[in-house]
C-alpha cells in the first residue's frame, strides 16, 4: 500500500466496462505473487513470460502488490494535475520533445499528427524518477512524495522482479542482466506517465483518423507497464500481416505489461514487440475521457542495445541473427532521443498504398515501424 501523504482529490470517474459484443484478445496471466515462492516457481514464471514474448508481447500481471486502491489514487493525482495546472504553467514546463527528445515534462494536445486533416486530443506529463532534476508543477508538488513511493515500488519490486523472469527466461550467463541494465541510480530516460484522451474529436477529424485515438505502433522501450482501466480503447494485433485489431480486456488493479523495441532488439526479434494502437471505444463508452497511468521503462543512457546471443543458449538454439551491425547499435539514449523526437511527426500514410499496413522510419541507424 502507497502511503497517501497529499490532500483529498476530486474522483475521476471511469467509464463503466462495455456491454457491446467486441471482441476481446487472449493474453497470458502472470502471477507476481509466486515470485517469492522459490527458484521452481521463477523458472515457470519465466516460460509463461517467453511464450507470450514469442507470440503477443503482451501479458496481465496481477499480484504485482499495488492494489486497486493504489492504481485509483494515481489516476486521480493525473487527473488533478490536467484539470487544474494553469495552461502557461504547461507551456513553461512543456517536455524538450523535439529539442532534446525528451518526454519528462507535459506533453500538450496536438503535438502529433493523428491523421491528413487532424491533430491527437491526448495531454499526457511525464516524471522522472527523481523528481528533483526538473521543476514539477504547482499541482503535483502536495503529492510528490506519494508519487515518488508509486515511482520507487514500481522500478524496485515490479520491474525488477520483471527483468529477472526475462533474463530467467532466455536462460542468460548472467540472470542479473538486465537488472543491471536498468540501474535505479543511474540515469536513463524512464517514464511515469500520466495519460489523458479526451474524446473531443470533430466529425470532420474523425473521417481523418478512422477512430485512431493514438495509431499502431511498438513502444521504443525495453518493457511498459500499463495499468489497466476500464475503457475499451487499448488494442492489440499478432504479427500476421492480415490480423485483425482487438481489445484488451480490463481486470480490475492488474497491469497489462508489453515489450518493446529494445526487448526486441536485444532477443533477436525472437521476442515480439507488442504491435498496439488506441482506438476510440465501443458505443455505449463513447462521450468520456480516458485517463490511466504507465511506467515506461528504458536501459541506463550508456548501454548498447544489441542481441545477446553470446549469453542466451535459448536465443542461439533459435537461430536468431544479431539486431544491428556491431558499428550500428544504439545506446539507449540515443535510439530513445532520437525516436521521441520524431514520433508522431511526420506523415508517415499520407503517400502509401492504402492496402499497405507497415510503415518503415529511419532513426539514426536504425529503423522503427508504424502499423495501421
Amino acid at each position: 500500500m502507497i502511503h497517501k501523504t497529499g490532500p483529498e482529490l476530486k474522483h475521476f470517474i471511469p467509464v463503466k466496462p462495455t456491454k457491446e459484443p467486441v471482441e476481446f484478445v487472449n493474453l497470458r496471466t502472470i502471477d507476481l505473487g509466486r515470485y517469492g515462492e522459490g527458484a521452481m516457481a521463477r523458472a515457470e514464471l519465466a516460460e509463461e513470460i517467453r511464450l507470450a514474448m514469442t507470440t503477443q508481447g503482451f501479458f496481465n500481471l496481477i499480484n504485482h502488490g499495488l492494489s486497486e486502491e493504489d492504481i485509483t489514487r494515481q489516476v486521480d493525482i493525473g487527473h488533478h494535475v490536467f484539470s487544474n495546472t494553469p495552461r502557461e504553467e504547461k507551456e513553461k514546463l512543456k517536455a524538450p520533445i523535439l529539442e532534446e527528445g525528451s518526454y519528462h515534462g507535459f506533453k500538450l494536445r496536438g503535438h502529433w499528427r493523428a491523421g491528413p486533416a487532424a491533430r491527437d486530443k491526448v495531454e499526457n506529463f511525464n516524471v522522472y524518477r527523481d523528481l528533483t532534476l526538473r521543476e514539477q508543477p504547482s499541482t503535483l508538488l502536495p503529492f510528490a512524495a506519494e508519487v515518488q513511493e508509486f515511482i520507487d515500488y514500481t522500478h524496485k519490486e515490479i520491474l525488477f522482479k520483471l527483468l529477472h523472469l526475462f533474463a530467467l527466461s532466455l536462460k542468460l550467463d548472467d540472470e542479473h542482466f538486465f537488472v543491471k541494465a536498468h540501474t535505479y541510480d543511474k540515469h536513463d530516460e524512464t517514464w511515469l506517465r500520466y495519460m489523458e484522451y479526451y474524446d473531443e474529436f470533430t466529425d470532420e477529424e474523425k473521417k481523418s483518423t478512422n477512430g485512431l485515438w493514438l495509431g499502431g505502433h511498438q513502444d521504443l522501450t525495453s518493457l511498459s507497464l500499463l495499468f489497466s482501466q476500464p475503457m475499451a480503447s487499448l488494442q492489440v494485433r499478432d504479427y500476421d500481416h492480415n490480423a485483425e485489431w482487438k481489445y484488451v480486456r480490463h481486470i480490475p488493479g492488474a497491469m497489462i505489461v508489453n515489450a518493446g523495441e529494445v526487448m526486441l532488439w536485444w532477443t533477436g526479434h525472437y521476442y515480439k514487440a507488442a504491435i498496439y494502437r488506441v482506438h476510440e471505444p465501443p458505443q455505449d463508452q463513447k462521450g468520456h475521457n480516458r485517463c490511466s497511468v504507465f511506467y515506461f521503462c528504458l536501459p541506463n543512457d550508456d548501454v548498447v542495445i544489441n542481441t545477446l546471443l553470446d549469453q542466451s543458449p535459448v536465443l542461439r538454439e533459435a537461430g536468431v541473427e544479431m539486431a544491428h551491425k556491431p558499428e550500428d547499435a544504439p545506446t539507449s539514449k540515443e535510439w530513445c532521443n532520437g525516436r521521441i523526437k520524431i514520433t508522431g511527426q511526420n506523415a508517415v500514410w499520407d503517400k502509401m498504398n492504402p492496402n499497405d499496413r507497415v510503415m518503415v522510419e529511419k532513426v539514426g541507424k536504425v529503423t522503427t515501424k508504424w502499423f495501421r
